[in-house]
This record gives C-alpha cells, structure tokens and sequence, in this order.
C-alpha cells in the first residue's frame, strides 16, 4: 500500500511542486500522543508525540516545526523540542517525534493534549477543503495513574496512519496496535479535533465534520448500502466503499483494559488518498 500511496500523493499534488513555497503553509496530515511509566515507584512518565507532516504544499511549515507544547493534564505544560524527523513515501511526508519526561503529582486520570497549527489543505471531509488548513490539529491521550498498576504503557501502532484507498473499492486499514504489558484493546470511531484559539490546551470536534460513508459514498463494493465502521476487538476500520477521489481524515480511540478497568485511550488521527484509478 505504501507505493500506491506514494502514487496518489503525486498524482494529487505534481502540480504543486512548481509552486513557489509559503511560509504559512500548513502541514499535518496524522498524529497520536504515547505514554511509557519508567518506574514503578515513581510517578514519571516518557511522553511521545508522533505526527505526521505534509512535505510537498507544508513543507515550509514543516521546516519550523521544532517545537510545540504538551499540556499534561495536571495543570502544567511544557513546550518541547523535535527528537527525529524521518521522510517517507518518496519524500512526500515525514514522521516528527517529540519526546519529554514528566513526573506527574499523584494518582489520577490525566488527559494529555497538544495542538498543532495547523492541518494540510484540500480535506474534503472537513469542509470547505480549500479552508482545511485553517484548522488548528488537536490529539490527546488519557492516562489513569494508579499504584496498583505498577509499570504501565499505552498501545502503539505499528502500522503508520497514512494509506491510500480506490473508488468503488472497500478499503481497509488496520493499525495493528500493540501493548507491550498484555493489557486488552477495544476500538471505537470518533471525530476528528480542533484546537481552540483561546486555550492551548483543548480541542473539540470539528463542527463540520462529514462522515465518509454519508456524504462521499455511492454504494458498497458489492452494491450495498454503503457504511464506515471500526471493528471493535481487531481494531481493522473499513470503508465500503469510498466514491470520490481525495484526501480524507478520521480518528478513532484504543482503549486499553486491564482487569476489567479501563485505564487509558489514545486518538489516533489518520489520513486515507482516494484515487480513481483501477
């Protein structure tokens, strides 16, 4: 899938590599937040951002992205600096880590959120697309701090969240989470965030979202109804099946269980190219 995507990134944006490049361009494409205690005695946790860049039309924006400010959940925050920027896709994306220790107060249930300004242009789920830039990119993750838990860490994806679909095709994208402590993963849908201007450390969903299914959908693959949904065990989130080419959106939540408790979730925002192609 990869190759078919690095294609469709040409193919969508060839003609915008004979643009002059903006310095307010805009960039993010994906992202989510990961948490890691490193010790059980103590209440300090490593924080990871993991986002995913434009490098064709953002790639000035993406140049400065050095530093951006984590929101901990505890009343602090703190801005932190890019660990590692790795290209991928031929050069068209790029994957940024952002990397900081934080030792947290006490136990407690603990949302950590980090705006990025802004995301790429032309989503169509997140209309007006020409304007999709103008939306501030917003992840959390939520952690809950108990003593009895002893060393605990957050799921992470090893498939990256960026693909590529067909019209009229059902397309399937599964994250292949892992948890390195055994604990147990559901998954379940949810909208796409924004930042808010006047606080740094929230988001909301975007107002005008528009669900795949309903709006940029004809039928299924076989002719059906046409649907959008997540498998709530495997995680694999399926669109059966995409009717217009472009650049789509999501997000949707692991939750982590342990116990029968649910101890924490992470957003995944992710990014799909749908081509008209065979």
């Amino acid at each position: 899938m990869r190759i078919l995507y690095t294609i469709g990134l040409y193919g969508l944006f060839l003609t915008t590599l004979l643009l002059p490049t903006v310095s307010q361009a805009t960039h993010v494409r994906a992202g989510e937040i990961t948490t890691r205690r490193l010790s059980p005695t103590s209440l300090t946790y490593e924080i990871t951002l993991t986002a995913y860049f434009d490098e064709i039309r953002g790639r000035a924006a993406a140049d400065d992205a050095n530093r951006y400010i984590f929101c901990f959940g505890d009343g602090s925050q703190a801005e932190v600096q890019r660990s590692s920027r790795r290209f991928i896709n031929g050069r068209t994306s790029s994957i940024n880590t952002y990397t900081i220790t934080h030792t947290f107060p006490g136990p407690g249930v603990y949302t950590i959120g980090i705006q990025i300004p802004n995301r790429n242009a032309d989503t169509k789920n997140l209309p007006p697309a020409s304007s999709s830039d103008n939306i501030i990119f917003y992840v959390s993750t939520t952690i809950v701090i108990n003593p009895a838990l002893q060393i605990n860490s957050t799921p992470v994806m090893l498939n990256p969240p960026l693909d590529s679909a067909r019209v009229g095709q059902r397309f399937c994208h599964n994250p292949a989470a892992f948890d390195a402590d055994g604990d147990s993963l559901a998954y379940r849908l949810s909208v796409p965030k924004e930042g808010l201007l006047n606080n740094v450390c929230r988001g909301q969903p975007i107002n005008n979202y528009l669900d795949p299914a309903r709006s940029f959908s004809r039928n299924s693959e076989s002719g059906g109804p046409a649907s959008f949904s997540i498998n709530a065990s495997t995680g694999e989130l399926c669109w059966d099946a995409p009717g217009e080419e472009g650049q789509y959106n999501f997000a949707f939540i692991v939750e982590e269980w342990r116990n029968g408790v649910l101890i924490g979730e992470i957003t995944r925002d992710m990014q799909i190219i749908v081509l008209d192609q065979p």
